[in-house]
């Protein structure tokens, strides 16, 4: 008898860190409708490290509650036209 495994494709674990700021990025966006930043610009906000702040920024992007035009990051779903 031979047994087949599927291989599922498994998203690697958020630190409790960046899911704090994951957290917190959501909440600062949610507040503020209208705000759209540069990574540059959410990187000093938040105080983190500019590499760190873009895959949060990009995590947001793809699941849909930040968008961006490849420059700023906005909420997602408000309209906001990029500067």
């Amino acid at each position: 008898m031979t047994v087949m495994l599927s291989t599922l494709a498994v998203a690697p674990a958020i630190p409790d860190d960046d899911l704090a700021l994951l957290r917190r990025v959501t909440g600062e966006f949610h507040e503020m409708p209208d705000l759209a930043l540069t990574v540059a610009e959410a990187s000093r906000l938040f105080a983190v490290e500019l590499s760190r702040c873009r895959r949060i920024l990009e995590r947001l992007v793809a699941r849909g509650i930040l968008s961006s035009d490849g420059r700023y990051f906005a909420r997602a779903g408000t309209g906001r036209r990029y500067v």
